[in-house]
């Protein structure tokens, strides 16, 4: 594995690489990139980008973080822009212009991308196939748990709307400053504590720490509160016209994604390439299911190779 950050329209990126460097010429004819959900730290998807790189053998996997949602070292000459009169750059809108320049900038027009999008990466995804840079170089786009329509409708947006931003607007500045008075020490210990509580293995202590930095949580909680007042219908017009380039994968057990999106999905579209998940992943998959997902998504791109 290779990362650093790099600068992404001029924001510091955190960028993941397995078996070739970003900037390295891309020999190969395709390469797979991960676009994350949200939060959008790279580093939750270290397990599932290695596992499929390791299966897949011969293709570069790249794995994008969200601008703003990783800081670089404290040692780092580069700063993230703080978000208060930067909205522009870190809601959706700027965060789709950053995955599109990340691509314009490293991958070859000859190149071929077998697109991965979690969550509203998924959504994110839709926007992006509307500029034929990059449309023109993806070879099949694979959207995990996709948060396409309604989120603000699912049971996890009734409550992120109803009682997490609530809480957050008076208690989040207050909550995430004192965590970060503790100690590192004491910080791990409490963060370790909650990962024993859900099972969560202890491989992302280091990034969960990243995550509970105020400066990040709070570009994550606006990224999160502009998906539910944007992602509202399906984009039905879009899907149409890129219903070969698609392939979705829906949970059974999705608070951000009923089971009734993907039916309708199934409605509206007969021919569209669609599963249902059978083995109850959940909808933040890299945490527990990082592994049989990677075996899915492998067996997807092998069907999608270029002849």
């Amino acid at each position: 594995m290779q990362e650093a950050y790099v600068n992404i329209n001029s924001i510091p990126t955190h960028i993941l690489t397995w078996g070739r460097w970003i900037e390295e010429k891309v020999t190969e004819k395709e390469l797979v990139i991960c676009i994350t959900g949200n939060p959008g730290l790279p580093g939750f998807y270290t397990e599932f980008a290695s596992t499929l790189q390791k299966q897949l053998g011969d293709l570069p996997v790249w794995v994008i973080g969200h601008a703003g949602h990783d800081d670089p070292p404290e040692a780092s000459i580069r700063e993230v822009p703080q978000l208060t009169g930067n909205e522009e750059i870190f809601n959706l809108d700027g965060q789709i212009k950053h995955k599109v320049a990340f691509i314009e900038k490293y991958v070859p027009k000859d190149v071929k991308i077998h697109l991965i999008g979690h969550s509203i990466g998924a959504w994110m995804i839709l926007q992006m196939l509307e500029e034929e840079s990059v449309r023109s170089r993806v070879q099949k786009c694979y959207m995990l748990f996709p948060t396409l329509e309604r989120m603000i409708e699912s049971p996890n947006g009734w409550i992120f709307t109803k009682v997490g931003m609530p809480l957050y607007s008076v208690f989040g500045y207050i909550f995430f400053r004192f965590f970060n008075a503790l100690p590192v020490w004491l910080r791990l210990l409490l963060i370790q504590i909650y990962f024993l509580i859900f099972s969560i293995p202890r491989a992302f202590l280091g990034t969960a720490l990243k995550y509970s930095k105020p400066s990040v949580a709070e570009k994550v909680v606006f990224l999160a509160d502009d998906e539910m007042c944007r992602v509202r219908g399906l984009q039905k017009e879009i899907i149409e016209k890129n219903l070969h380039l698609l392939k979705f994968y829906y949970g059974t057990t999705d608070g951000w994604v009923p089971v009734s999106y993907y039916e309708q999905l199934k409605k509206d579209f007969p021919q569209v390439d669609a599963t249902l998940d059978t083995q109850k992943i959940d909808h933040a998959f890299v945490l527990r299911h990082a592994q049989p997902v990677a075996g899915i998504v492998r067996e997807m791109i092998q069907q999608s190779r270029r002849k």
